[in-house]
């Protein structure tokens, strides 16, 4: 059985928006795990119990998140900290960053006697990840503890045949995108959730997009997706911020908006990820969002046998997928939260123009 480990820590911006992510094989007995955060001195910040929390299980894994004003002892770390995860004297992590002058030596806590790993670091709105069981870590630069890309059951995607359900896709549909293009379908994943996973744990719901919210008159009807599957910014104020029209937003981020919102009330979801040769824009009643992106969060959502999938399917191509790879750009949390704050202030719909 794999050691638990760190899959995932933001450490700036403000003890609010930091986060710790834990994940452990599903069933696991989490008594006596413990994560600390260290001071750069090697004392003790904060201990807390994993027990504490009730964990997402996605593909095997349970999937712990330690937050500001948790039912734990979590109250933020700092970059020049690091992070440790123990259980009954038994060290499984621990992990410093780059930020700091150098590695830290544990004086007393859990990891007494131990000494760091460097393992990177990640610069404001980014945090840092793994998903090699904690072998490497790298930037994950649009982070969200525990949540993956995807479209929900009864979505209609367009294709060259006219609209499709996305559960009626078939391999190889190509199916129309952003650019006047027909792109063959080459995969689609699936991940379901039921009534019980959804009251336990509401970041599994998705955000329901009603209609005309986007402005022009999209999505055409309610269109549900998960919380960080990104939709097209596309007008003037995109253009003013970023010298770009066109950009990707996560759905949570368009929450602020009239009209957009988490959709708690459902007993049951299933999510679709379709993917391309190459991350792309496509239609989702009628709407333009993202095709399935294979970064950080995404891989480790997928069970092992996909991921050997995804390797035989595409032998060449550098996983996980980094913002440059992305169809269009990908701001960083800072400046989308700016952004849809401009369209709220102005009244501005996202979607300025129709999109064909």
């Amino acid at each position: 059985m794999p050691d638990p480990f760190i899959s995932e820590v933001k450490y700036l911006g403000g003890a609010n928006e930091d986060f710790i992510e834990v994940a452990v094989d599903a069933g696991f007995d989490v008594t006596g795990l413990q994560v600390t955060v260290y001071q750069s001195n090697g004392n003790p910040r904060s201990i807390s119990d994993l027990s504490d929390l009730t964990p997402t299980t996605v593909n095997g894994k349970d999937v712990y998140v330690l937050e500001n004003g948790d039912a734990t002892n979590f109250n933020g770390v700092a970059f020049h900290q690091g992070v440790s995860l123990t259980q009954d004297g038994t060290t499984y992590s621990f992990v410093s960053f780059d930020d700091t002058s150098s590695t830290i030596t544990a004086q007393s806590g859990p990891a007494a006697g131990d000494t760091s790993v460097d393992v990177g670091q990640a610069p404001r709105g980014s945090s840092l990840e793994t998903t090699d069981g904690g072998q490497t870590y790298f930037t994950q630069d649009t982070p969200d503890a525990g949540n993956v890309t995807c479209l929900v059951k009864g979505t209609w995607i367009r294709s060259v045949d006219g609209p499709v359900k996305v559960e009626d896709l078939k391999i190889g549909t190509h199916v129309l995108t952003f650019d006047g293009e027909a792109k063959p379908l080459r995969q689609v994943f699936t991940q379901s959730f039921d009534a019980e996973t959804l009251a336990s744990e509401p970041k599994m719901s998705p955000i329901r997009i009603t209609a005309g919210a986007l402005g022009a008159g999209l999505p055409s009807e309610d269109l549900l997706v998960s919380r960080q599957h990104r939709m097209v910014v596309s007008s003037q104020i995109s253009g003013r911020m970023m010298a770009q029209e066109d950009v990707l937003v996560p759905a949570l981020r368009l929450t602020a908006l009239p009209g957009i919102f988490a959709d708690e009330t459902l007993s049951t979801v299933t999510y679709y990820h379709l993917l391309f040769d190459a991350h792309e824009v496509i239609f989702a009643n009628d709407a333009p969002t993202e095709s399935f992106f294979l970064g950080a969060e995404a891989l480790s959502a997928l069970p092992p046998d996909a991921l050997t999938e995804l390797r035989e399917i595409f032998p060449d191509l550098t996983l996980p997928m980094q913002i440059k790879d992305s169809k269009l750009p990908i701001p960083d949390a800072r400046v989308q939260t700016a952004l849809v704050n401009r369209h709220a202030k102005s009244r501005k719909g996202l979607l300025s123009k129709q999109a064909l």
